[in-house]
């Protein structure tokens, strides 16, 4: 059973970068056509020349052999298919390999639809971000909290505000537990970003000036809680408590949402729409 599924994900495979190769025209590459061909699109040849691979290992490819694809090669078929982001993630799934996160500053515009959800949300606190931990969307609740709008779109960056923002240490009752929480999570999520010089360049200045991610950041602490209660004393507020929950969308799997839910037995929720109003 597990030799037929394999072999039907080589095949399927095999189907879909054939068929993207032979929708590209050679003149859309910039590639002179000096013979008429008897197949359409670009031949196996140029294809594993500009992609930087032997033309026997991409025949293997296109017959459904029993190969391995690295990451690399995979994002230069991408590239050299023009593949939309639905297409790049599919021709991922189909190779066995993990789709890349997004680099740290993407700063994508979020669809009318998703801020949508995130108004229906109130009075709960919400936003959406990207693997780079960029905030890129919120609701009106999630200002009470945080007013990311007040900050440039490269400075809306959680890691960052955690340890760079007083405002966060002021506000949050554990403070530390939530620092390295978080810290615990982006160092899972950077470990696959290892040559992403962003990554490298954040935790450099965090390391500058930050005393406790100078002390932490070496641990190597990984998901060291796991969705715990948020607690918040905000200025001029009484006490609030959250649970926090981590949404991932399907269609966009680049994207996370992160939603505080008023804890039902506090007056948390309450206090929040008398805000709102």
């Amino acid at each position: 059973m597990r030799d037929d599924a394999e072999q039907q994900r080589l095949e399927e495979l095999a189907s879909f970068v054939r068929s993207r190769r032979e929708g590209l025209k050679p003149e859309d590459l910039g590639l002179s056509v000096r013979a008429r061909r008897r197949t359409p699109g670009l031949r196996r040849e140029e294809v594993a020349e500009l992609v930087g691979i032997s033309v026997t290992w991409y025949t293997w490819l296109e017959q459904a052999r029993p190969i391995s694809v690295s990451g690399d090669v995979l994002e230069n078929l991408a590239q050299l298919f023009r593949l939309n982001g639905d297409e790049r993630a599919y021709l991922y799934q189909l190779a066995g390999r993990p789709l890349p996160p997004m680099s740290l500053e993407s700063h994508e515009v979020i669809t009318p639809a998703f801020q949508h959800i995130l108004n229906t949300l109130e009075p709960s606190p919400a936003h959406i971000r990207d693997f780079g931990w960029n905030v890129l969307a919120w609701n009106k609740a999630e200002t009470l909290l945080v007013d990311w709008g007040a900050y440039p779109p490269d400075e809306r960056n959680i890691i960052w505000h955690h340890f760079a923002n007083p405002l966060f240490r002021q506000i949050m009752v554990n403070w530390e537990r939530e620092a390295r929480s978080v810290l615990s999570e982006f160092r899972m999520e950077s470990g696959q970003n290892t040559e992403d010089q962003r990554y490298a360049t954040l935790i450099q200045e965090l390391n500058d000036i930050s005393r406790e991610f100078r002390q932490w950041w070496p641990l190597h602490e990984i998901r060291r809680e796991r969705e715990l209660p948020v607690e918040l004393q905000l200025p001029e507020m009484e006490y609030l408590i959250f649970q926090p929950v981590t949404l991932a969308f399907t269609s966009e799997a680049r994207l996370l949402m992160r939603i505080l839910v008023p804890l039902p037995e506090t007056d948390t929720e309450s206090k929040l729409r008398q805000l709102l109003d």
